[in-house]
């Protein structure tokens, strides 16, 4: 396993002619524009660009994979980036607002960033807004590193919460 993920890592800096300086797994992906992920995606940055991509998640159990269901739509690959200096802001927001966000429910500007109670109990996420309106929500593992990359790649020029 550790050789096929070295093997994707160098797939990945040939095909953008860089080196991966950080890279993350986030749980949980919506966007502004009704796309939502439930099982994550795959995010890294090379030369000041983020790139995102999702993987094709089989149903299994206990290791054993399972037949997908027979009404189950195929499965479409999603692949984004945006650089470093395209990013307005970055804050944590509760991740049911992130859901009706990209659901077409509510607008991304109709979104507090989370309060200090919502920090403890809530479940957060992280929201990056482009300065194109692009908004992209995150259930990064950890969002200060997340947060602290971004910033180092544009020399700490976004305003964060």
């Amino acid at each position: 396993m550790e050789e096929e993920a070295k093997k994707f890592i160098e797939e990945l800096e040939s095909r953008h002619g860089g080196k991966v300086v950080y890279r993350t797994f986030s749980t949980w992906f919506a966007s502004n524009q009704g796309v939502i992920r439930e099982f994550g995606v795959f995010i890294y940055e090379i030369n000041g660009t983020f790139y995102f991509e999702d993987f094709e998640r089989k149903p299994s159990l206990f290791g054993f994979s399972l037949r997908p269901r027979k009404n189950r739509s195929p499965y479409i690959k999603m692949e984004g980036s945006f650089t470093a200096d395209s990013v307005e802001t970055v804050s944590r927001v509760i991740k049911s607002q992130a859901n009706s966000c990209a659901l077409g429910y509510r607008g991304q500007e109709t979104i507090a960033p989370a309060g200090k109670f919502q920090q403890i109990f809530g479940s957060l996420v992280t929201r990056v807004v482009l300065k194109d309106g692009a908004t992209y929500f995150f259930e990064v593992i950890n969002h200060k590193e997340f947060k602290q990359a971004l910033g180092e790649a544009t020399s700490g020029g976004i305003q964060g919460v």
